[in-house]
């Protein structure tokens, strides 16, 4: 961010310095005189240079902005998100979280094993939150992530906690490429392209350099392939069956 803010200053000095010549050249001009063509070639060569630098600084923004979303996807990476579980008054949602995942994914967990847990959003009458589960260990997190198809047709699904900027590209991968050929995998993107290659993804420009199959499926609701949403509004138009009740 230092260096951004740097070019940021030196940018503004260059330009604020030439803009004050070409207007001392203009003020100096009589009409013989051949300032104004001077002066044309000038400003054209700046513009060029002024281009060149918002470029770099928009390059430069970007990357800052994809270190910035590393980092904050690495911190959330012990984290899930479980929606369609029926919300209930002065729940314990950790506890809720330990019956569900003992049902139906048969495993050994406790809440001791659960950092942190609770519901995303402000409470509505119409719509069920999904909650926020941060384990204390990654295996955990791994093992649960990787039960996550028992639990089909239950109403319940498990979706990593994605930050903006992924979740975007996610979202606009499976427009593009549909449902079944997208997911993600530890917060990455993945695109199932053709032969069953797969490409990761992490911006719109590296959508765009993938080829889309004549054959590949327009998005569908209720389709399996939910993994990595990261918002609980979006599960609301792809799944019409009630809420778990645990």
């Amino acid at each position: 961010m230092e260096a951004v803010q740097k070019s940021i200053a030196e940018l503004t000095e260059s330009f604020n310095t030439t803009m004050a010549d070409f207007q001392s050249q203009i003020d100096k001009a009589t009409p013989e005189s051949p300032t104004v063509l001077s002066v044309a070639a000038q400003f054209s060569a700046f513009r060029a240079f002024t281009l060149k630098a918002i470029k770099s600084l928009q390059q430069q923004v970007e990357l800052l902005g994809q270190q910035m979303d590393s980092m904050e996807m690495r911190s959330r990476r012990k984290i899930l998100l479980i929606h369609g579980v029926a919300e209930a008054a002065n729940e314990d949602t950790s506890a809720r979280v330990v019956d569900l995942l003992k049902v139906h994914l048969k495993t050994d967990m406790t809440t001791d094993k659960i950092a942190r847990s609770h519901r995303m959003g402000r409470p509505r009458s119409n719509k069920t939150r999904c909650i926020l589960v941060k384990f204390r260990d990654i295996s955990d997190r791994n093992a649960t992530w990787s039960g996550k198809t028992a639990l089909k047709g239950t109403g319940v699904i498990i979706s990593e906690f994605l930050t903006k900027p992924r979740h975007e590209v996610f979202m606009a991968a499976r427009e593009r490429f549909g449902v079944r050929n997208c997911y993600t995998r530890e917060g990455s993107v993945f695109v199932l392209v053709k032969d069953g290659d797969r490409r990761r993804v992490t911006s719109r420009a590296d959508l765009d350099e993938i080829e889309v199959p004549p054959s590949a499926p327009a998005p569908a609701a209720g389709a399996d392939g939910l993994a990595g949403v990261a918002v609980d509004q979006q599960l609301t138009k792809r799944s019409r069956k009630p809420a778990a009740r645990f």
